[in-house]
């Protein structure tokens, strides 16, 4: 009994000891459904894509001349455990990302595509 009574301030202790932090980050840019919705293949511009949904996180040409504008919508998870005056543990974890790829020829959409993982 002795033992555990001496135990008990050391228990409290390891309490304080302990910390842990987590922070959510939303980055890049999020193509809602309604925003898909109102793009037409073949009808909609290169310039009306600019215009209604911003500056593309990624842009690269094809081969067969076709131009791809990439929306990456990402958001991830950072957590630091700390115990004090011993170490500390970071981690990084991406949570969701979606990306909705704009394929166009000749400033026209050719075809428009939302992905999620």
């Amino acid at each position: 009994m002795k033992r555990l009574l001496a135990l008990i301030p050391f228990l409290a202790l390891t309490a304080c000891v302990y910390v842990q932090d987590s922070h959510t980050r939303n980055k890049g840019t999020e193509i809602s459904q309604n925003q898909v919705a109102k793009v037409e293949p073949g009808k909609t511009t290169k310039e009306w894509i600019l215009t209604n949904l911003g500056t593309p996180d990624r842009i690269h040409a094809e081969k067969d001349g076709l131009d791809v504008y990439e929306y990456v919508a990402e958001r991830t998870e950072k957590s630091e455990s700390k115990f004090f005056l011993l170490f500390s543990v970071e981690s990084d974890k991406t949570v969701s990302k979606k990306i909705t790829r704009v394929v166009m020829k000749n400033g026209i959409v050719d075809s428009i595509t939302t992905t999620e993982g």
